[in-house]
């Protein structure tokens, strides 16, 4: 079934969001109030941020090496922003959120063998610095990872506001407002036997797509009293026993870190972690064991293994980095690019893996759009043979001159008997201009599940890059954010649906739908907003 032209609605849901203020102030004198709404007896107020936290601290984070019983100093400073307050700090019991975020949590006894040698209520003079110290022993208990806070907060003031009704009618409020840090104190005992590591275990693990990439999630458990750090493994094995590359998994927490720094696990005592990697390489539809390892540095302590069911349909993205081209053989990059402009390059590199247990013959042959082979690339290599678990690297250059500032075609790949091709484009002078043409939003009960759906024609030149982006907002909740295109060239004269599948669930009501289509350097296809109700009977398949 499908529903052409959904147009009906094309009004503004009103979603109603929760509004924390954290501080700030409300000045109705400052708000500029038109003639027309003063005339309707209106009143307007703006809001202003005009407050910033009392106090700041360094480090929020100490991070300290030292064995079972040792006795380690710790130190924070701590500057005034500009007012007088009385603070006190105190030692805390940690919480972890399921990201890996940690906060500090009032219900539980803080961490014994903290001792202050500062104290721990004072008085803090405008631009004045003072410095919390303090020491822990290490307990001794056979844990490589130890944490605890400190939570330090002033008492709280009302900010300054004029005595009486201001005399020129305008309203002013004053909010009461709190500056609090949670400190940490994280302790490496540079333990290789960790008792309780063995007690850790994974409830459950699966793939998800994320703008149609897949990544490994877990969810890894603590059961114990004790702070543990660890690194977590992933690898993907059929039911022949063909195995993906392993990979590593890191909290929500740790993801912008640098380097191996955001696969390192640390969970706190009686914690939940959700845990996540992308997986890199193209996955086949079928039963797979999901096994996961998780090691001290040194050896495994867990290793559980979890049943999934694959549907490569579900990570539609992959398809624009990565082709499969006869039996376990993958090539990348899917599309390939070559030019003298700015932007382009003149050499790029392919790369053939065989992940396959039979050796496979390959031959490139790049052709123009007509499907004659073209002398405007050279390759390193146009016939080999790519062993079993091997990678063969291929060096496509472009050659001379041509007349024609922009030509396009592909490169034609045969491993064995199977056959597929690489989208190519070669940039002499100048790109041609984008011309995608986008036809109306439509609903559509697809034999992989009910989508909005949009026909996109490439009207132009040359090949033209397309990603979509959908948010899916109910009048209440988040918004959930669909994605297609990803990124993949639609060739001249050709077109392609654009498909934004719903989540399996979805319930009848109300939604709010954005979509934005845009191409090579942000040119925008389509954007546009509806509001419509999905009903039943349009989720039934």
């Amino acid at each position: 079934m499908r529903i052409s032209n959904l147009r009906a609605r094309f009004c503004l849901l009103a979603i109603a969001l929760p509004l924390t203020l954290f501080f700030g102030q409300l000045d109705a004198a400052g708000t500029d109030l038109s003639s027309a709404a003063e005339r309707a007896g209106e009143r307007r107020v703006s809001l202003t941020r005009s407050v910033e936290p009392s106090f700041r601290v360094e480090p929020v984070v100490e991070r300290l090496k030292g064995r079972r019983g040792e006795t380690l100093p710790f130190s924070f400073e701590l500057t005034s922003t500009g007012k007088s307050m009385s603070l006190d700090v105190r030692p805390v019991n940690l919480r972890q959120e399921e990201s890996g975020i940690i906060l500090h949590d009032d219900t539980a006894d803080a961490m014994e063998g903290v001792h202050f040698t500062s104290p721990t209520e004072f008085q803090l003079a405008p631009g004045e610095t003072f410095r919390i110290e303090g020491s822990v022993t290490v307990p001794l208990t056979k844990t490589n990872y130890i944490s605890f806070g400190l939570l330090v907060k002033d008492s709280g003031r009302l900010s300054e506001t004029p005595k009486g009704q201001p005399d020129d009618g305008s309203t002013h409020a004053a909010i009461r407002f709190v500056t609090q840090y949670v400190l940490r104190v994280d302790i490496e005992t540079g333990a290789q036997d960790a008792g309780n590591m063995d007690d850790l275990y994974f409830e459950n693990a699966t793939l998800i797509q994320k703008k149609g990439l897949p990544f490994v999630q877990a969810y890894l458990v603590n059961p114990t009293s004790y702070a543990l750090e660890s690194q977590v493994r992933a690898s993907i094995q059929s039911d022949h026993g063909d195995s993906l590359e392993p990979l590593s998994l890191g909290m929500q927490s740790r993801n912008e870190l640098p380097g191996n720094a955001k696969y390192l696990v640390r969970i706190m005592p009686k914690s939940r972690l959700r845990l996540e990697g992308p997986v890199s390489e193209l996955l086949e539809s079928g039963d797979v064991a999901l096994n996961l390892k998780l090691s001290n540095g040194r050896r495994t302590m867990v290793n559980q293994s979890f049943p999934v069911e694959i549907d490569s349909s579900d990570f539609r993205a992959m398809h624009a980095r990565v082709k499969r081209v006869g039996n376990g053989v993958t090539i990348h990059p899917t599309q390939v690019e070559l030019g003298r402009v700015a932007g382009t390059h003149r050499v790029t590199t392919l790369q053939v893996t065989n992940s396959g247990d039979k050796d496979c013959k390959v031959e490139l042959v790049p052709r123009d759009h007509a499907g004659n082979p073209t002398k405007s690339v050279m390759l390193s290599s146009k016939k080999f043979t790519v062993r079993s678990g091997r990678t063969q690297t291929v060096r496509a250059m472009l050659r001379g001159r041509s007349e024609d500032s922009y030509e396009w075609g592909v490169i034609d790949i045969r491993c064995d008997q199977s056959t597929t091709s690489l989208d190519m484009a070669l940039v002499h002078e100048v790109r041609p201009e984008v011309q995608l043409v986008a036809g109306e939003m439509q609903w559509a009960n697809l034999p992989s599940g009910n989508a909005f759906v949009m026909n996109v024609d490439n009207q132009g030149d040359g090949y033209a890059p397309l990603w979509g982006e959908m948010k899916m907002a109910a009048t209440s909740g988040h918004p959930v954010e669909l994605a297609d295109g990803f990124g993949r060239w639609l060739a001249p004269g050709k077109s392609r649906e654009l498909q934004f599948f719903v989540p399996k669930g979805t319930q009848p009501g109300t939604y709010q739908i954005s979509t934005k289509i845009t191409s090579l350097d942000g040119f925008v296809v389509a954007e546009r907003t509806l509001v419509l109700d999905l009903s039943q009977e349009m989720l039934t398949p």
